[in-house]
């Protein structure tokens, strides 16, 4: 007997699109509502003068949060970008991207742009809008504008005027509940679209996108965020991150067969308190078993705590934010990747390990099925003892450790390398722009 679905998927894509549209009316009505109030305060001439000199001078550096990262954290360093020489346009100009994202620190949104950049640079001019000045600007070689807030998009066209982008390349992770960031991002792609520039927009985080009949096109790092937050109609098209694999690599060292490891930034957006406990576990059940931790974040410091609850603290090591030079060392150490995350859309430091063929264990969330493919080193969500036996199983069986080694790394290698996402790239740009603007070399 056929099943009825619990829900309508075509009701389920019209609400959402209803909810789309009624943030944007909503965010016109309260403009237009504190406009009137400030108004009928009187305080009309003073906001016409904020205005005038926030239109001179739109984008000007904040101080950034107060605190004294580099003091936490001493052996960090950013990251510079390797640009290419620049080459003559086969017809024109050079076309001008500018890529969009609320913080420039270390992660995976900000490595996707690096690798653009460090790809196209020769072609391409790049330049960077970020909202919050972090102390970590985790990587440094490309002008960074800083821009802290939009209250109307008309705060931001004397920037757009000033810089002139052919394409506005947004970095979105907008949500309606994080209210001060998604309005920063709505006043950026209505300001992009009135001044007549193509608008990309990147969904690289599992939410839903902006949506806005005049974006050209909507990115998904996968086939898993296609299905689920893509919308039936639009321009939407996958494009898997790419990494740099010659960084990657295992350079003639053979990992500690004990040593188990994982590399994210320790936040909320993917981890949970609960997220360290299949390392803990692993620790726990195989004597000799050490685990490696790489990151600086919201978890790291009760990370540590419950390690050391459990009498463990001498076989974990936490590192702290590190810069992206060092990762590859740290990878190296490595017999078995964990990724412990509750949600993810791709998440770059899988095919890090993959390359240097490490067998990744992860939890059945997101892509990760997609990427990993096999059955074998997935979890059920949230389930650290299922997790935890995959990670024993696997450093108790140096053939298949191999094997499954063998197989990431021809895996990532076709799929997730650099040069294939460059050169996808390059295709989407090079469809977008204008006669008189070329991404091709003479």
């Amino acid at each position: 007997m056929a099943v009825t679905p619990k829900y309508d998927p075509n009701e389920i894509e019209a609400l959402r699109l209803q909810v789309n549209e009624l943030q944007q009316k909503l965010e016109s009505y309260r403009r237009i509502k504190n406009l009137g109030k400030l108004f009928l305060t009187g305080a009309a001439r003073a906001v016409a003068n904020k205005l005038a000199t926030r239109a001179a001078a739109p984008v000007a550096l904040g101080t950034g949060p107060k605190v004294d990262f580099f003091a936490l954290n001493p052996n960090f360093k950013p990251y510079g970008i390797q640009l290419r020489a620049p080459q003559e346009p086969a017809a024109g100009r050079r076309l001008k991207v500018l890529h969009v994202i609320p913080v420039f620190t270390t992660g995976g949104s900000q490595q996707l742009i690096v690798d653009i950049i460090e790809g196209l640079s020769d072609r391409i001019e790049h330049e960077v809008l970020v909202r919050v000045q972090h102390p970590e600007q985790g990587y440094v070689g490309v002008p960074v504008h800083h821009c802290p807030s939009l209250r109307e998009p008309g705060e931001f066209q004397p920037f757009l005027n000033r810089i002139r982008p052919d394409v506005v390349h947004v970095h979105y992770w907008g949500e309606w509940r994080h209210y001060e960031e998604w309005k920063w991002y709505h006043n950026v792609f209505q300001a992009s679209l009135r001044a007549g520039c193509q608008v990309v927009e990147n969904c690289n985080n599992p939410l839903m996108p902006y949506l806005h009949e005049g974006i050209a096109r909507y990115v998904f790092v996968s086939e898993y965020a296609r299905r689920t937050f893509g919308v039936a109609g639009r321009l939407n098209q996958v494009i898997y991150p790419g990494s740099n694999f010659a960084f990657f690599e295992r350079a003639g060292t053979v990992p500690d067969p004990d040593t188990i490891g994982m590399v994210y930034r320790l936040d909320k957006d993917k981890l949970n308190e609960s997220s360290i406990d299949p390392l803990l576990k692993a620790v726990q059940r195989r004597p000799g078993t050490r685990a490696l931790v790489v990151g600086g974040g919201y978890y790291l410091e009760a990370f540590r705590e419950k390690v050391a609850a459990c009498g463990l603290a001498d076989r974990f090591t936490f590192t702290g934010y590190v810069a992206y030079d060092d990762l590859a060392a740290h990878y190296r150490q490595m017999a078995v990747f964990v990724a412990p995350v509750h949600k993810e859309s791709f998440g770059q430091v899988t095919p890090f390990a993959m390359h240097m063929g490490i067998p990744v264990v992860a939890y059945n969330v997101g892509a990760l099925d997609e990427i990993l493919v096999s059955p074998d080193v997935l979890a059920p969500s949230q389930d650290s003892d299922a997790m935890a036996d995959l990670i024993v199983s696997l450093l108790d069986d140096p053939t298949r450790r191999a094997a499954i080694g063998a197989y990431n790394r021809a895996r990532a290698t076709e799929l997730f390398s650099v040069e294939t996402m460059v050169a996808a790239y390059a295709e989407l740009y090079a469809s977008l722009v204008p006669a008189d603007v070329s991404v091709t070399a003479a």
